[in-house]
């Protein structure tokens, strides 16, 4: 999936591919980050979340990791129930597509890195993702 969420980016030519690399990276985010906390870890938007709370000003509420997943939430299902928005109410996403798909690749390629792996694991990898999880520099 984060192969393919990559390809979708790098290759993109409508928002669709955004919209198609934003929901892969997603995906792997959803399988690795479990992952990662079973092994005792942190995700990237745990620790974004983390470092949110600790510069807001009182008052303000905290932050939490699915904020930093708002669009791909957004593209997963309409409305909120908690919030009382209506499915009818929250169809429309404004939104830099492009940026919210290297955002969720830089986390899904973070989370991905952190885990331990087994040799045997590492060895079912395709070329491609080892290199893409080797490369240098981030999506944005």
């Amino acid at each position: 999936m984060f192969v393919e969420a990559h390809k979708r980016y790098a290759t993109a030519d409508r928002e669709i591919d955004y919209v198609t690399s934003i929901l892969l990276s997603g995906a792997v985010i959803g399988v690795i980050g479990p992952l990662l906390k079973e092994q005792g870890g942190r995700t990237t938007h745990e620790l974004l979340a983390k470092i949110g709370n600790i510069i807001s000003e009182s008052g303000e509420d905290p932050s939490h990791e699915g904020m930093f997943r708002a669009v791909y939430n957004s593209l997963k299902h309409a409305g909120n129930k908690t919030q009382n928005i209506r499915p009818s109410d929250d169809l429309e996403i404004r939104t830099d597509l492009r940026l919210e798909a290297a955002h969720m690749l830089d986390a899904a390629k973070d989370d991905f890195l952190k885990i331990e792996m087994s040799s045997m694991v590492k060895s079912s990898l395709s070329v491609e993702c080892i290199e893409l999880l080797q490369s240098e520099g981030s999506y944005t």
